[in-house]
């Protein structure tokens, strides 16, 4: 694991349901860039997206992490 890179699992389970890792791409003037987010499936993933559009803010900048 690289120094200040953040471990994301392929999947975790939550409530007994299997949510899964997809990766969402988006462009701005700065360039092409990508996030991810967990969904059950790829037509949860597209409805979160969907929702992201229409919802998304800024929380603030990430300083670094503690593994749970």
């Amino acid at each position: 694991m690289n120094e200040g890179s953040i471990p994301l699992p392929i999947t975790t389970v939550v409530d007994g349901r299997t949510w899964r890792l997809f990766d969402v791409l988006y462009s701005t003037a700065d360039g092409e860039f990508s996030t991810y987010i967990y969904a059950l499936s790829f037509e949860h993933a597209a409805l979160l997206v969907e929702e992201l559009r229409q919802t998304a803010r800024l929380g603030g900048q990430i300083e670094g992490w503690v593994k749970a």
